[in-house]
């Protein structure tokens, strides 16, 4: 490992602060072990790996796989974007983006379509309950969060890595597209729509999901709407948990399956 670095000055480290400053859309910033390893293990190249000085010995098993420097932890504190900084940073490009062009819309396709959700910590956790329900895939619509900042990262549990996913597409454009491809499309309605347990899942769909207060482009509102029924005096859900029960409804995952014990 090269010596260890000192100076805020440091060509990587304003590299890390450009990057996490949105001046190069094609990289990410991964703070943390466990992104690192999700990036890894998805396949993506990384570009560098900084760690905070007390924990060289424990970066060194990434050594073989990308560059790693040893900074000191006030300064890796300094670029990081978290309140407290886990002392691990690395650079790594995006991941290819998906082509809504190339979506197959075989029998048991799910793709959640996110429009207009503004938290990234709840694009985050749709992402991940995505993948966990058997998900192909996911599309985010333009003027929403991004799921390539850190916090939309770190609340996927590296599922933004592995999942497909388009971003930044327009509402009319990835509709249309959608149904061309031969996906059935329905939206997620607070109330009116059909009973999510009674509803019809089969077949290739795509799952639109509106803002945190429930609105969706009007692109998407003509689509057959699906309802998950609350108790009285309850009036909604957090958007990202009435995505994932719906996910779940779609019942693509196999509940038979064996899982294995890590």
């Amino acid at each position: 490992m090269s010596a260890t670095i000192r100076s805020r000055s440091n060509a990587l480290l304003r590299r890390v602060g450009a990057v996490g400053a949105g001046k190069d859309s094609e990289t990410l910033v991964l703070e943390g072990e466990r992104l690192i390893e999700d990036a890894l293990g998805a396949g993506l190249a990384l570009e560098v790996v900084l760690v905070a000085e007390p924990l060289a010995e424990r970066a060194a098993r990434w050594a073989d796989r990308a560059p790693v420097r040893a900074v000191e932890e006030r300064l890796l504190a300094h670029v990081s974007s978290l309140e407290t900084s886990p002392g691990t940073v690395a650079l790594c490009p995006r991941p290819r983006p998906l082509a809504l062009a190339d979506l197959e819309a075989s029998p048991r396709a799910l793709v959640l379509v996110v429009a207009g959700v503004g938290d990234p910590g709840n694009l985050g956790a749709m992402a991940r309950s995505a993948e966990a329900a058997g998900a192909t895939a996911l599309v985010v619509i333009r003027n929403g969060a991004s799921p390539w900042g850190t916090k939309a990262l770190r609340g996927s549990m590296g599922s933004l890595l592995r999942l497909p996913c388009c971003y930044g597409v327009d509402a009319d454009q990835a509709s249309a597209l959608l149904g061309a491809r031969g996906f059935r499309q329905m939206r997620a309605a607070t109330r009116g729509g059909r009973e999510a347990r009674s509803a019809d899942w089969q077949g290739p769909l795509a799952l639109w999901i509106g803002s945190e207060t429930g609105e969706l482009p009007a692109a998407a509102r003509s689509f057959e709407g699906v309802t998950i029924t609350c108790a009285d005096g309850v009036e909604s859900l957090n958007v990202s948990v009435a995505a994932s029960l719906l996910l779940f409804a779609a019942g693509r995952v196999d509940p038979g399956r064996e899982v294995d014990d890590e």
